[in-house]
């Protein structure tokens, strides 16, 4: 479907707005439309007071058709978007796509070239006129809504993504302690620390498990009896695993978090806790790991509520990139397999290349002892545009982009990487007539972030 005419009519006259969301305007020329999976500098959608997101990165129509491939966070976004319109009583998918004219919906993906967030816009037509929201991008928080075809009321152009103290799976353990009675409270606690708590709380309802663990009274000991009274009476399911270092983490947070502490190498644990002064805590979690539970993790000496809340947030983070990856590593063609991993210890890799078969091995950037016989070292660490290169042919191998758009991963990615000097290593095997393997992999100088591109080819 072509754009609606009013919102289209607003495209061909807009100017491209540059910095974090609004800022110096800029002519543009040109009014064809940006193809799918292109990443050129699109027209901004119109003179509002708050344009967001300077770049197009992928355009698609979205219909009825579509709903069965729609995750829940995309149906949760299209919901959003239909009630910035006078249809602010839909709650389904279903409800949505029946509601606009035509029925279907506009979808955009476009990024900030300056702070590299990423929006997902929404539009459709609602009486002639386009409506609609932009969401952050993993989100469905409206970043700014369309209404008349324009964009407005825009929060923050950089949407803060860290993930506070309280998981959603464990919001009953603050709904527990905000509506407890005393008598229930006083069978967990020292009567003292429980009228506390029913004191603060008609103060100022406890919206974190930081204000709760700002009463008078409560300290680890009390806050985990507090949860257990929480799980106790089911205001607490499974899905949240418990309260770590005054933080509420879900299941799936939790092993996230313990995944993350085992497989990333020392320099990019290192770059999430750049914050720190005394890096000790950094050789101990490498030093000491595997770690078998998120306990283990938060008992080690120097984990406390800042180290392993940032912990959590490196863990959980899900950008484009991310999510281009998870795409890639769900594929399974064993005859021509393509996986990509992002946090793993490189030397382990280069310690075992002579024990499979290497054929070839150039490193840069590498200690030569630590090399195996045979490997050679070049001068020159490798820039961003070898590391993206790399990473893009083998998104293009995977054959990921016959069910998905790798566009946004890529630009993501690209940003990520630009102007970046990386040490690693390309090594190829062939531990048969008919197989062929290799292993690159990158590790940032700056920051620690990494990438692994591991193929395998059978004739």
């Amino acid at each position: 479907m072509s754009l609606h005419a009013k919102y289209f009519t607003a495209l061909l006259g807009s100017l491209v707005m540059v910095g974090t969301g609004c800022g110096t305007s800029a002519d543009v020329g040109g009014t064809d439309e940006v193809a799918v999976g292109s990443s050129e500098s699109a027209l901004e959608p119109g003179p509002g007071p708050c344009p967001m997101g300077n770049e197009l990165i992928t355009s698609e129509l979205l219909t009825s058709a579509s709903i069965p491939s729609l995750s829940a966070l995309e149906r949760a976004q299209i919901v959003r978007a239909v009630q910035e319109s006078a249809h602010t009583d839909v709650t389904t998918i279903e409800e949505a796509f029946s509601r606009v004219d035509d029925h279907v919906f506009n979808r955009w993906v476009r990024r900030d070239s300056y702070t590299n967030q990423f929006y997902v816009e929404i539009e459709y037509g609602a009486g002639d006129n386009s409506y609609g929201a932009y969401l952050y991008w993993g989100t469905a928080q409206v970043a700014a809504a369309i209404h008349d075809g324009f964009p407005e009321e825009c929060g923050p152009s950089v949407f803060n993504y860290d993930l506070g103290d309280t998981a959603p799976e464990c919001q009953g353990f603050l709904t527990y302690v905000n509506t407890a009675t005393f008598a229930q409270l006083d069978a967990y606690l020292p009567s003292n620390v429980a009228q506390a708590i029913v004191s603060a709380r008609a103060a100022q309802p406890f919206g974190s498990v930081a204000s709760v663990v700002a009463v008078n009274g409560v300290a680890e000991v009390r806050l985990q009896q507090l949860f257990t009274a929480a799980k106790t009476g089911g205001y607490v399911g499974a899905t949240c695993s418990g309260i770590y270092d005054e933080v509420a983490l879900s299941t799936a947070e939790a092993a996230a978090l313990v995944d993350f502490v085992n497989e990333a190498n020392w320099e990019e644990i290192r770059g999430t806790l750049s914050f720190l002064i005394n890096e000790t805590v950094v050789s101990t979690l490498t030093v000491t790991r595997p770690y078998a539970s998120v306990v283990a993790v938060s008992n080690t000496t120097g984990v406390g509520n800042a180290v392993f809340r940032s912990l959590r947030n490196a863990a959980t983070r899900w950008r484009p990139f991310e999510q281009l990856v998870g795409k890639v590593n769900a594929i399974n063609r064993p005859d021509a397999q393509t996986r990509l991993d992002q946090h793993f210890d490189w030397r382990p890799i280069i310690a075992g290349a002579e024990d499979e078969r290497m054929s070839s091995m150039e490193c840069f950037g590498i200690d030569p002892a630590l090399l195996p016989q045979g490997a050679t070292l070049r001068p020159n660490l490798a820039n961003g545009s070898e590391v993206l290169n790399v990473v893009s042919n083998a998104v293009a191998s995977s054959g990921v982009s016959a069910s998905f758009n790798p566009a946004p991963g890529l630009t993501d990615f690209g940003f990520r990487s630009a102007n970046h000097s990386f040490l690693g290593c390309y090594i190829h095997y062939h531990p048969s007539p008919w197989v062929y393997d290799s292993k690159v992999f990158f590790v940032d100088m700056q920051n620690g972030a990494s990438i692994l591109v591991s193929q395998h080819y059978v004739e």
